[in-house]
This record gives structure tokens, sequence and C-alpha cells, in this order.
């Protein structure tokens, strides 16, 4: 029998986004192999929890070990008989239906999706002294314009170049946001 959840939560990212529709399939816990994907309730947690999905990344004697693609390390409890609440097959995001991989195809994926990661994390490394040496701003200094719009939620500060909104400031809850490349050159407003 097919049973459909919809995804929230993190863990996953890189292959499920947080609303897509997950279709799991009932399946015997020993036909459980590794780089599935399975549905199941915290270990040890009532029936009412939220499931957790997470990829199997081994069998052990005690249970399944499991990760999700987007952390770290292994989970600490194992998944049990009695945890397990589907295999999944399917995810829905739109109009979109595409089959989850898992075993072999899985593994891949994860591992894939972690090297992704961690080459992500040294190309930040450059930009990141790229912004404190203050290089750029010797050499481009966009027309940017400034614009203070009254909202609902009080004042926003709108930093404009051309038409498009690079930067906005929240005086009120003293938020900044700034899109790059342009965090290269414009600065928070001075916080009292």
């Amino acid at each position: 029998m097919a049973t459909i959840y919809q995804y929230r939560g993190s863990s996953m990212t890189g292959t499920f986004r947080p609303g897509d529709m997950l279709v799991t399939r009932d399946v015997a816990f020993e036909a459980i192999r590794p780089g599935d994907v399975v549905a199941f309730r915290a270990p040890g947690g009532d029936d009412d929890v939220t499931l957790i999905v997470h990829r199997v990344v081994a069998r052990a004697h005690d249970g399944l070990i499991t990760r999700g693609d987007a952390c770290g390390a292994p989970d600490t409890a194992r998944v049990q008989t009695g945890d397990l609440v589907g295999h999944v097959i399917q995810a829905q995001r739109g109009r979109r239906v595409r089959r989850v991989w898992g075993g072999r195809t899985g593994r891949c994926w994860a591992r894939l999706l972690r090297l992704r990661r961690r080459v992500l994390a040294l190309g930040r490394l450059p930009y990141r002294w790229l912004r404190a040496s203050g290089l750029v701003r010797r050499v481009w200094r966009p027309a940017v314009t400034q614009v203070s719009v009254m909202t609902s939620q009080g004042t926003v500060v709108k930093y404009l170049c051309g038409a498009r909104a690079v930067a906005e400031w929240r005086p009120e809850t003293r938020t900044y946001r700034c899109r790059k490349p342009y965090d290269l050159v414009l600065d928070a407003p001075e916080r009292e």
C-alpha cells in the first residue's frame, strides 16, 4: 500500500525540499538496503510524532543506520522494525513527479551531494577573503540609490541598482540583507 506524506525539514536538502509530497510504499524490513530512503518514527517515540525521512547508510545487528543527505554524521539511534513506516519511492514537486533513487544509485547520489557541499564550502573561502580585503570597492562602484518605504511592518530601506533591489535594511528589527556580489561593496548601516 502506498501512502503520501508532505516533507518538512532540511536534513534531506539536495534530495527533497520542504513541501515536496513523498510517496512511501510498505516494505518488509529485511528488504531495505543501504542507499534506500525510508520514512520512520523517531526510535522510542510515540506514534503521533512527525516522521523522519533519511537514507539508510548501513544495516547493523541492532537496526538500520540512517543519515540525512544534508547531515554530516549518521543518526545515533538505530531504526527498528516497529519504527519503519515505509520506503520512499517517489517525490512530487508541483506537477513534476520523480523516482527517488535507492540502493547503489542512492548511495552515489548522497556521496555526490556531500562532495558538492565540500566544494562549495571551499569556494566560499576566496569570496570571504575578497570581501574582507576591500579590493573590489576600489575598482567597482555601482550606482546605488537608497529608497525608504513605509510598510505595515515599519520602515524598509531598499538599495536599488537600476530597477533591481540589491539590499534591504529594516531599522525596527535591525536586519540587513544584501545580494551577492553587492555585499562586496555595500555595508550594513551603522547599528546604533
